[in-house]
């Protein structure tokens, strides 16, 4: 291999691990892991609501199963009583008592039937919410695997071309190799350009005659760009 097809095939090898490195940081799966793990974090908060509601209702319905209990102790009170009940107004008290106690039965039923039908509801939604975390943490292991698979390849890509690069600076000679690392650093990605026809392949300006007719004469295949001063690859063969 010749210094001049080195030097393209170097430049070729480092365009080719900054696109490596670019998408090795642009990897689609990132941005759909972070958004999995936002939805995860919205889930995880509506979640901590509907569990405390829920806990709330099995609380107030407890509760309203205790006063019912306590109702119904009532009655069986009263009912007890009724055989010893002397006179018409004894029997007329009691019963205003059974009233009262029926109408707080009847609240109570209703206030059960509500809370009841809002915890239902409260357990669906908790349900649904554990299922969507159960999801969102499947595709997040999914793309994690995914995104590992796709940096191991790139990681193994990268380390071939890292070899052949090193090899390919080696069979330089040293000024050619401080050339290209100056030339890098002033331009940055390219900094190796072939003469095409009368144009230099990166910076596209038309050579003058008196220019071209400079490079030809000295018929370097390393040469140097008089615009913009990079490696300049010429064939005149």
């Amino acid at each position: 291999m010749t210094d001049a097809d080195a030097l393209r095939r170097l430049q070729e090898i480092d365009l080719e691990l900054l696109r490596i490195s670019k998408e090795g940081r642009e990897l689609p799966q990132r941005a759909k892991i972070d958004a999995a793990k936002a939805a995860r974090k919205k889930v995880d908060g509506e979640l901590t609501k509907i569990v405390g509601q829920r806990k709330d209702l099995e609380i107030e319905l407890n509760d309203l199963g205790h006063r019912r209990r306590d109702c119904e102790r009532q009655l069986d009170e009263i009912s007890a009583s009724q055989d010893g009940a002397s006179d018409y107004r004894a029997a007329a008290d009691l019963e205003a008592r059974l009233t009262t106690i029926a109408k707080k039965l009847e609240r109570i039923d209703f206030e059960s039937d509500s809370v009841t039908e809002r915890l239902i509801t409260a357990e669906r939604a908790e349900k649904n919410a554990r299922g969507l975390q159960a999801r969102l943490d499947t595709e997040t292991a999914s793309l994690a695997a995914s995104a590992k698979e796709a940096l191991l390849a790139l990681r193994d890509r990268q380390e071939a071309l890292s070899r052949e690069r090193e090899s390919l600076a080696g069979s330089l000679p040293p000024e050619l190799q401080l050339r290209y690392i100056k030339a890098r650093k002033r331009f940055g990605t390219v900094a190796v350009e072939t003469l095409d026809g009368n144009k230099p392949s990166a910076c596209r300006v038309t050579l003058q005659p008196s220019q071209y007719s400079d490079l030809k004469r000295r018929a370097q295949p390393v040469d140097e760009c008089p615009y913009c001063h990079r490696i300049l690859i010429t064939d005149f063969s």
